[in-house]
């Protein structure tokens, strides 16, 4: 197996590298497609799963686990908990469930070839998020165990303000243990997140949305809209628009330059303030 996974790889390295010959200049971007974990399975779906059917179907044992953990916290296991949860329906055969192994090699033979992967979810385009990634399962490769080259694909202000975004959202992913706090902030995260697929916000208007987020400054925003995601967006729209209306140079700074001083985090911190508690 280990012999067949570097034939795979070699060939696909081959395959890329070839690609690349035939553009002049930039990037290769590689898009990968499986299943979602929504596939139904060719038996008849059932009103609710039991640790027995994943059992019987040969799941791993990481995903027996995440099923008992639910059945103990007295979750009915529907198939749209399963959706939402990332796990797929006995019958399916989807690569998680641990029987596609062939499928599966590929996949990471694919992944382990590039600088890093943005993880595209179904069940994030079904709610109405924009892009629908998932950066709990997203990461990048550039610039990892270097100690003297900053990695090219991030800039100091964006460093500094989600470092702990893939930790607070991981942990929020988690229905069995996760906290209220880690809830909040994920939500808060998640409106940041959020760009208008035809005018993708620059540097600087990102950079302000995520220091919201990770500074708590949008949680009394999300408290207040009780689980209302439209209104939690409502909220940090008007935010950005009231940062841009006081201070258009402070953000086009963060912008052109990448970074993100003391000075700037303490005015951004007073406009945010200010704007959320007038949205309120």
């Amino acid at each position: 197996m280990e012999e067949e996974g570097s034939q795979q790889r070699a060939y696909y390295s081959r395959l890329v590298e070839r690609a690349a010959r035939r553009k002049e200049g930039g990037s290769v971007t590689l898009l990968l497609l499986q299943p979602s974990v929504s596939v139904l399975p060719r038996t008849e779906t059932k009103e609710a799963y039991t640790l027995a059917d994943f059992e019987a179907d040969g799941f791993t044992k990481t995903v027996c686990n995440r099923v008992a953990m639910l059945e103990a916290k007295g979750v009915t296991i529907t198939q749209d908990v399963l959706v939402k949860v990332g796990i797929p329906l006995p019958g399916s055969d989807h690569p998680v469930a641990g029987k596609g192994q062939r499928s599966q090699q590929h996949l990471e033979e694919l992944t382990s070839l590039v600088d890093g992967h943005i993880d595209l979810r179904e069940a994030l385009a079904a709610a109405g998020r924009v892009p629908p990634l998932d950066p709990s399962n997203s990461l990048t490769r550039i610039g990892v165990g270097s100690t003297k080259l900053r990695p090219l694909s991030t800039t100091p202000a964006m460093a500094a303000v989600s470092s702990a975004l893939r930790l607070d959202l991981a942990a929020a992913s988690d229905r069995v243990y996760c906290e209220v706090a880690e809830k909040r902030r994920a939500d808060a995260y998640m409106a940041a997140l959020q760009q208008s697929e035809a005018t993708p916000l620059s540097l600087g208007e990102e950079v302000v949305l995520l220091y919201a987020a990770s500074c708590g400054l949008l949680d009394p925003a999300v408290d207040a809209a009780d689980g209302d995601s439209d209104a939690v967006s409502a909220v940090v729209a008007r935010m950005l628009a009231d940062v841009r209306a006081a201070e258009p140079q402070l953000v086009t700074k963060i912008s052109e330059s990448g970074l993100l001083g003391e000075v700037s985090k303490a005015r951004l911190a007073e406009l945010i303030a200010q704007s959320v508690g007038t949205a309120q």
